[in-house]
Order: structure tokens, then C-alpha cells, then sequence
């Protein structure tokens, strides 16, 4: 898959040292249509509600192939009861990854969790990040994947950054997926406010 990168506070440069961030250029570059379909199916086949959009295939990639990376760590401990349910998606030796497929009025809470997650003293010692990477859709693998309309997108994310610059310290890398080379599939049925043009 081809992806876009907007870096934040120096990210690419602390990141192009990273043994993390090529583990993770890798499993970016190999998503593919193939990867997104299979894991479709394996949601499918499961039984349940069959997704209407194709983040939870997505997601599911992610998860499949980041399997050596610490999934969902809570950034707090579990005694406090205010903040037990922080999390972020992925971490490994301070590279803190999220996938962000939600409602665009979500975009500030991703960045706002990779500052926590680097700035916050009482953050859990497995949570603590260096630098942060957010994944987003661009307009592109929305419309591919049929995503609500609500979804918020790369391009979206680059704009809440800038204006959210003087409050996050922590450098972050935004990637945002690009699907503009993927041929259209009728496999997500999309939403009623999703985006049907393919």
C-alpha cells in the first residue's frame, strides 16, 4: 500500500532510527487488497454482525501482523478507576502506535493519548512512548472502503495537529493510508451515510 507521512516535532528523524518504525514501514507497505479481503472474511466467517465498512478488516490486519508488539496496553493502572480504560492501540521500546478509523471529533483524543502516553508521569512503565505514530484513512481508502461519512481522515488529522501544535510536546509521524491505486471491491456493503461512489 502507498502512504502519505506529515511529521510532527522531528518524528521522521527520530523514527528513521528506529528498528519499530521499519517493522512497521514493512507491515504498512503489504497491506494490500488481498490482506484486507481475507481478513474480511475471517470477521465473516466468525458469525456476527458482518461489518458495514472495511476498518474492522483493517484493524484486523494490523493486529494480525503487529502480533510481537503490545496490543491495547493501559496507560494507567488498573486500580485507578478514573483512568483504567486509556489505551493505546500498539507500543514497543517506545514506539506507540495508533489506528484510528473513528469519528472525526476523535482525531484530538489520538493525539492527545500519544502525549499522554510520553509526557504524563504516572503513565505505566510498558505504555511509555518516545515518540508516536497515528494511522488514518485518507480520503481515498475511505471511499474504498466504504467508511461512514463521519470517519475522520488524514487530511483532517494534519489540520487538528497544526492547531493543536502548541499543547503536544511528544513528536508524532501521521500516516494516512492511500487506496488510490486499489481497484474497487463490493465486498463492504457500506452504511447508509457512508460513502458509495465505487
Amino acid at each position: 500500500m502507498k502512504y502519505e507521512q506529515f511529521p510532527f516535532r522531528l518524528a521522521d528523524e527520530i523514527l528513521r532510527h528506529r528498528d519499530e518504525w521499519h517493522e512497521f514501514q514493512r507491515v504498512l507497505s503489504d497491506l494490500d487488497t488481498d490482506h484486507v479481503l481475507r481478513c474480511h472474511q475471517g470477521i465473516c466467517a466468525r458469525g456476527g454482525k458482518i461489518p458495514a465498512g472495511g476498518q474492522s478488516a483493517i484493524n484486523a490486519y494490523f493486529r494480525e501482523r503487529l502480533s510481537k508488539w503490545e496490543r491495547e496496553p493501559r496507560l494507567f493502572a488498573s486500580g485507578d478507576k478514573n483512568l483504567r480504560k486509556w489505551k493505546m492501540d500498539f507500543v514497543k521500546n517506545g514506539v506507540g502506535i495508533e489506528i484510528s478509523f473513528n469519528h472525526a471529533e476523535a482525531i484530538p483524543w489520538t493525539f492527545s493519548r500519544l502525549n499522554i502516553a510520553g509526557e504524563s508521569e504516572r503513565v505505566q512503565p510498558n505504555a511509555k512512548i518516545v515518540v508516536g505514530v497515528a494511522v488514518f484513512a485518507t480520503d481515498s481508502l475511505k471511499r474504498w472502503a466504504k467508511m461512514d461519512s463521519a470517519v475522520g481522515t488524514y487530511e483532517v488529522a494534519i489540520a487538528w495537529l497544526r492547531e493543536m501544535k502548541p499543547i503536544l510536546p511528544i513528536p508524532m509521524l501521521v500516516v494516512g493510508l492511500d487506496a488510490s491505486a486499489w481497484k474497487p471491491t463490493g465486498v463492504s456493503r457500506g452504511t447508509k451515510a457512508g460513502l458509495r461512489t465505487f
